[in-house]
């Protein structure tokens, strides 16, 4: 008998409590970004501005905003297609290591489930195993999201020369009507692909598929529980929705900002992500006829 999701829900916020160091990955993954963030800005710096702060002989030490968005406009019209490949290059370095903590966070998680306790040991074996062909599939999810572009292409091409677009009022309302209309049918594209992939990094990684099989099962599973994965996708959107509302709130005052701001990354990171990623890795266990550990059977016996 599969479990409700309250019950899912319940059990799922038991195994947490009881393996804290499921945050690793994701206090790893954090670092990570920090990581790469810092090294994006050091290598711009060094590559495009400093070049051109020293042909242009400005001083370091006094150059002012408008020197600064003087060179950064040089650089982007100079070296743009450099830019975007270093970007590029970057991003899927950092997707690379992203993968491999997100599959050990799946791997940690399918062991608490299952046994009740979990180790970093877990998250190495999983991630080792399982990398290379998470990679894989969030680069064609990425390139499905990124389709979605050509829903605006119409409105872009509408709109044209933009000198024409300000100056005719009458074409400008048409023109920026259609490309809302473009961008409105963009998000709903997004927000049903991240309905029906919303477990397929979960197949790939408890089950050991390749990408395309992944994508088949974790597919396939959500056309098979359509409801209850919608309440699950609601569950981990309305969390994420719920903690922005309560930054929109806090904003209004500097203080209470700004002390929000660090618990909600803190909070994030150790609790929120964990514990979606347990709710989710039970579920899909639990529809899969997996057999679960249980604390509270434990407790009884």
């Amino acid at each position: 008998m599969v479990e409700d999701i309250g019950t899912v829900i319940r059990k799922g916020f038991g195994t947490w409590t009881r393996n804290l160091n499921l945050c690793v990955p994701f206090i790893l993954e954090m670092i990570t970004a920090l990581i790469f963030f810092v090294l994006a800005l050091l290598l711009f710096t060094l590559i495009f501005v400093a070049p051109l702060v020293s042909q242009q002989n400005i001083d370091p030490s006094s150059i002012t905003q408008n020197d600064m968005l003087n060179i950064m406009e040089s650089a982007l019209s100079e070296s743009i297609w450099v830019l975007v490949s270093g970007g590029v290059v970057l991003f899927l370095l950092y997707t690379l290591v992203q993968s491999f903590l997100a599959a050990g966070a799946i791997g940690m998680a399918k062991e608490a489930s299952e046994k009740g306790n979990t180790s970093i040991s877990d998250m190495l074996l999983s991630g080792k195993m399982n990398f290379f062909n998470l990679f894989l599939t969030n680069i064609l999810v990425y390139l499905l999201a990124l389709s979605g572009l050509v829903f605006l292409i119409p409105g872009i091409i509408s709109i044209g020369d933009l000198t024409v677009f300000l100056s005719n009022p009458e074409n400008a309302l048409e023109s920026a009507s259609l490309l809302l209309a473009g961008l409105f049918i963009w998000i709903v594209y997004i927000i049903l692909l991240s309905i029906i992939f919303l477990l397929v990094d979960y197949a790939l990684v408890i089950d050991g598929l390749d990408p395309l099989t992944a994508i088949e099962k974790g597919i396939s599973f959500i056309l098979s529980n359509k409801f209850p994965a919608l309440v699950m996708w609601f569950l981990v959107v309305g969390i994420s929705v719920f903690l922005n509302l309560i930054g929109e709130a806090a904003s209004y005052v500097d203080l209470i900002s700004q002390i929000w701001s660090f618990g909600e990354f803190i909070l994030s990171t150790i609790v929120i992500q964990p514990l979606i990623t347990v709710w989710l890795t039970r579920f899909y266990l639990d529809r899969k006829g997996r057999n679960l550990y249980s604390f509270e059977d434990y407790q009884l016996h």
